[in-house]
């Protein structure tokens, strides 16, 4: 832009270092924000009780100055609203990009309405063994419920998750993987995105003669990728042997979700960062306060994404066939209809127990909402599907979670004094003064879908002009192949 408008290039290092000016200018200097993070830190616990700060290493000198290494943060609002929240978290770990290096961990939660619900963050070195565990305080700070944790296979969270006496091992929490990630792992070891694809398939089964059948395929294809994932236990990928703890939940995309819209604060000095994460935060509060308010109002029983499954499946009841068995045990087969679908699709037998709060499809063990079959017996025996349905999807727990109120910062000239050393920015995380690398690493899950190859002359697909049969010389050819 700037060449076309005055016809003067600049060069990539005076871009970038007018680009940090401009930070510094609007933001603070670098080293500064690192001095004034402690200030921050003490302001915001002072407007807003009860929020968790936590430093790496903890500060033990009244004066003085300490290295900044690591430091957590959870806003109060945050820990209210999660307690009425899925017990399920999802955690992931996203590069910063600034003057200084970094790595920003952050814990999601889901609302009723199966949004994203920021629960906790912290900036560290890197993702590292030491890094995950330390971040994994969130049990003693945040919760103690019992809680299902989705996450890539990163060694440092597997350990942590293992580590006994932690209160993360079974029955107190429950770990998973992140279904993308791992379908990302077989496909980089076995180079076959049929297999990749048949693995996702089969991991997202709720029946056991599907899951079955998909894995037995797997092992047909290669044998050495059915042994790869026969050596993860497959509670940990599938959602057949999930139990439930999931909630349906298979990739820790809500937390990758968070990152994307933390993307421009990555490039900021970390101060600013935490006060963006600060503002974000408040914003999600502030507008679904209001709506999940609208729901109680309005007298829906549950939130509008909820109510739209539950739709849904209403309208597919209509046309299955219930056959009592046992009215006493609630104990009914169902057999399912076309309802305009694929023919073939009907047909089908399930049972449903309704005192176990069962059905054979699993369905509404594994998403904790009623299936099409218990809502077609509910239809029949005019029961209320409401014992059917999650608490935690209710318009009362959705109007819970938003109700607590962040209170505002002051302006920094009336920050409360730090009682303890002063921060200062560790040296060896500057950045290095060339163009930085991304430090995203690309793989399959990054590609988009390839477009059709056209060629230039004969206008046919399949082909380029270089290798065209119809091109008058080979000469043509070699030239638009160096072009």
């Amino acid at each position: 832009m700037l060449k076309e408008k005055y016809g003067y290039t600049v060069s990539y290092r005076r871009t970038w270092m007018g680009k940090q000016k401009a930070i510094a200018e609007i933001f603070g200097g670098w080293e500064k924000s690192y001095s004034e993070l402690s200030r921050f830190m003490t302001a915001l616990q002072h407007s807003n009780p009860g929020t968790v700060v936590q430093w790496y290493p903890p500060p033990n000198t009244p004066t003085g100055y300490m290295q900044f290494q690591r430091v957590f943060w959870a806003f109060k609002a945050s820990l209210h609203g999660f307690k009425h929240c899925r017990p399920v978290l999802t955690i992931d770990g996203t590069h910063l990009y600034g003057k200084y290096k970094g790595t920003l961990l952050v814990a999601m939660g889901c609302d009723a309405n199966n949004q994203i619900f920021p629960v906790a963050f912290a900036v560290v070195e890197s993702e590292n063994g030491d890094s995950w565990p330390w971040f994994m305080c969130i049990r003693h700070f945040v919760t103690n419920r019992e809680l299902c944790v989705i996450s890539d296979r990163h060694g440092g969270i597997v350990r942590a998750m293992n580590e006994v006496g932690s209160t993360w091992e079974e029955p107190y929490a429950y770990h998973r993987l992140c279904i993308r990630h791992l379908a990302s792992n077989v496909h980089t070891h076995f180079k076959d995105i049929h297999l990749k694809n048949l693995f996702v398939w089969t991991a997202r089964q709720h029946q056991k003669k599907k899951y079955d059948g998909g894995f037995k395929k797997i092992g047909e294809m290669n044998l050495e990728a059915r042994q790869f994932l026969a050596n993860i236990p497959p509670e940990m990928w599938s959602l057949h042997h999930d139990g439930g703890y999931r909630y349906g939940t298979i990739t820790s995309n809500l937390a990758e979700i968070f990152n994307s819209v933390m993307k421009n604060a990555r490039y900021l000095p970390i101060t600013a960062l935490v006060q963006v994460s600060f503002y974000r935060v408040n914003a999600y509060f502030v507008n679904r306060r209001e709506t999940s308010k609208m729901r109680l109002t309005q007298g829906h029983e549950y939130s509008p994404h909820i109510t739209d499954l539950i739709d849904k499946n209403r309208e597919k009841a209509k046309h299955h066939s219930v056959t009592p068995f046992d009215l006493g045990r609630g104990i009914f087969q169902v057999e399912t209809g076309c309802g305009g679908r694929t023919l073939g699709k009907g047909g089908r037998k399930q049972i449903v127990h309704l005192q176990r709060k069962t059905c054979t499809c699993k369905k509404m063990e594994i998403y904790k909402i009623p299936c099409s079959h218990v809502l077609a017996v509910c239809r029949q025996r005019s029961l209320s599907y409401a014992p059917f349905v999650d608490k935690f999807f209710s318009s009362d727990q959705y109007a819970a979670t938003y109700h607590r109120v962040f209170k505002p910062i002051p302006d920094r000239d009336y920050w409360p004094t730090y009682n303890g050393p002063e921060i200062v920015h560790d040296p060896s995380m500057l950045r290095a003064k060339r163009r930085p690398k991304s430090t995203r690493i690309k793989n399959e899950m990054d590609e988009g879908p390839r477009g059709t190859v056209r060629c230039g002359k004969c206008h046919q697909t399949g082909h380029n002009r270089a290798t065209c049969a119809k091109r008058s010389s080979r000469h043509e050819g070699v030239r638009w192949a160096w072009r």
